[in-house]
């Protein structure tokens, strides 16, 4: 659901275009997909931010380079990965062979360049030039929505990148219970949130008729405290009294969920996932924050 690239510090910089306008342009066209539909690489465990940074105050940037790289980073769209080569980068060409090499370790989407150094990797097919993205098969396959097996492996593959760098993560859907036998696997969606620092979670799901809030506190705490201690996560759990729709929301991206978090008897058995715009994440995001709901009392713990 949520898609990866690499940009070659290049794109940002006007000399590699006709005019500082062309520039502009390219970056207006990139920016809305990177910043609500992806991650950027941040290769060499953050070498091309700090890279980027030295420049961004240059004559060369355009105020559109400044303005997506410091969205960029304000979002928390940069993942750092591993160096690759043994020696650092000094030009954008030596940036895309890092980013060649970074891909054939950890596939990504794509790698967006100037048309000058896209020339240098035509044997490959994941860089593509900015002024001809259009074209590009992995740009192309774009989709705000994704078919999968309801069975937890589909699920981890699909939210791996959001786990891997979202600092807040919602678990939404009306009947999460770690008791159910449809749920038995949802705590390795947790277990999968575990890192050097782990996001703020909260797990919402609706009291259901003939059980008590007390009876969840005293479930989520008996199935699930020895994977969050052991996974070093602190969980908060709401119990609200309706709700039907389910959800992931992070700040990296919103995505609306057919079935929820609940797996098939049906290894063959489909379910489709679409990814939220922005304010509609935002107005899911208000919705369960009890704060914002002054008639709302859900009941809530927190398991740690």
């Amino acid at each position: 659901m949520l898609t990866e690239y690499a940009l070659m510090p290049d794109i940002f910089d006007s000399s590699g275009y006709s005019s500082p306008e062309v520039c502009s342009i390219r970056m207006e066209y990139i920016k809305d997909v990177v910043l609500q539909e992806g991650l950027v690489r941040d290769l060499r465990n953050g070498e091309w931010r700090r890279y980027l940074a030295a420049k961004k105050d240059e004559d060369c940037w355009p105020s559109r380079s400044r303005e997506l790289f410091k969205k960029l980073v304000k979002q928390n769209r940069l993942r750092p990965v591993p160096s690759v080569s043994d020696k650092p980068p000094s030009d954008a060409i030596s940036w895309c062979h890092e980013a060649v090499a970074s891909h054939a370790k950890d596939p990504l989407n794509g790698i967006i360049t100037t048309q000058s150094v896209a020339a240098e990797f035509a044997s490959t097919n994941i860089v593509s030039p900015i002024d001809k993205i259009y074209s590009a098969t992995w740009w192309q396959d774009r989709s705000p929505s994704v078919r999968l097996h309801r069975k937890t492996d589909d699920y981890l593959r699909h939210l791996k990148l959001v786990f891997a760098q979202a600092n807040s993560i919602m678990f939404i859907d009306p009947y999460i219970d770690p008791v159910k036998h449809n749920y038995r696997e949802f705590y390795k969606l947790l277990v999968a949130c575990r890192r050097e620092l782990p996001p703020e979670i909260e797990i919402h799901l609706c009291h259901l008729d003939g059980i008590k809030p007390s009876q969840y506190k005293e479930d989520f705490e008996r199935e699930l405290s020895k994977t969050i201690q052991e996974a070093g996560l602190t969980v908060k759990v709401f119990i609200w009294n309706k709700f039907h729709d389910r959800y992931l929301i992070s700040n990296v991206i919103g995505i609306k969920l057919s079935n929820g978090f609940d797996i098939s008897k049906n290894s063959d058995e489909m379910t489709t996932w679409g990814r939220l715009g922005r304010d509609d994440r935002d107005d899911i995001q208000r919705e369960f924050d009890p704060a914002s709901q002054p008639n709302q009392r859900p009941y809530q713990f927190t398991v740690s």
